[in-house]
């Protein structure tokens, strides 16, 4: 059987690193106001799960593989760098551990970690931030666009601690002038939405847990990241939102140093509760933008 477990080690030891050094990588992702998600500049496809995270940071989060430059007549200038993107797919064993097609020939089921690597554009020769700036999105109308997205999922709220009770299926969050600011409001409240979506009736995630057990860690992380997808998403900078407190940082670092699997599989869900959350949205478009996905991202 292929065995990818120095991949997942690889990606958690980057994260790891960040964490240490205060930087918490899901709190730091992309917006709208800098020509949005990192995508690939050639093809268009939108980078998912942790690849947002990992592909963060650049003034132009644009990227193309060495083979998409040269085949569009471009050089990548000495020195440059490539960076990881990480993709799995799911390969299927008999009982005897021989390959077979589909899951439901299956007695065990494997993740297979893979990675190609991709340039920034301005890595390229003659590329320029400048060659962008016409391209720039427009502040969006942040809190606007948050209620959009409580609008278009109906739940049960009721007023308390921030909370979601899986058993009565209900969200809990105290009121708005009880956070320090709008963005917090709305980043604790998709945080208690991202885990309604883990329902039976949705995307059937949550299972019971105890507290500080890897299934629960693994669902916090989820409904972590996938808050901070849905505040990308609206526009919301998450320099106002960053939370770097010894504790914070310590509890990921350690839930992460106990499974190197936890950062893929937790980002890759997140993405998916943030997709549900996002998909009513979608519809009511004119011209909906569908997900693109090029591989199943980690």
């Amino acid at each position: 059987m292929p065995k990818s477990t120095d991949k997942f080690q690889e990606m958690t030891v980057r994260i790891i690193t960040q964490l240490e050094k205060g930087v918490v990588p899901w709190r730091r992702t992309w917006h709208r106001v800098r020509l949005g998600a990192p995508c690939n500049h050639f093809s268009g496809h939108i980078y998912t799960g942790i690849n947002r995270f990992l592909l963060d940071g650049h003034d132009v989060p644009r990227f193309a593989t060495f083979k998409q430059i040269s085949d569009a007549g471009h050089r990548i200038r000495k020195g440059a760098k490539s960076l990881p993107v990480y993709f799995w797919k799911m390969l299927f064993f008999d009982a005897d551990g021989k390959r077979v097609d589909t899951r439901r020939e299956a007695e065990k089921v494997v993740p297979f970690v893979s990675e190609y690597r991709v340039f920034n554009v301005l890595d390229i020769e003659g590329f320029t931030a400048d060659m962008f700036k016409d391209e720039q999105n427009e502040t969006p109308a942040r809190i606007g666009d948050c209620e959009a997205v409580l609008t278009a999922n109906p739940h049960e709220l009721r007023p308390g601690e921030p909370a979601y009770n899986p058993v009565l299926d209900v969200v809990k969050m105290p009121a708005m002038t009880d956070f320090q600011s709008r963005e917090h409001y709305y980043l604790t409240y998709f945080h208690e939405l991202s885990h309604w979506t883990g329902h039976p009736t949705r995307l059937n995630r949550i299972e019971p847990a105890k507290f500080g057990d890897e299934k629960y860690s693994r669902e916090e992380l989820v409904a972590e990241m996938s808050a901070c997808f849905l505040c990308a998403h609206c526009g919301i900078v998450m320099e106002e939102l960053v939370e770097n407190s010894a504790a914070y940082l310590q509890s990921w670092i350690s839930a992460l140093h106990g499974d190197a699997r936890l950062l893929m599989t937790a980002a890759s869900t997140a993405q998916r509760a943030a997709d549900y959350l996002i998909a009513p949205l979608r519809k009511q478009e004119e011209s909906p933008q569908p997900v693109t996905t090029e591989q199943t991202e980690a």
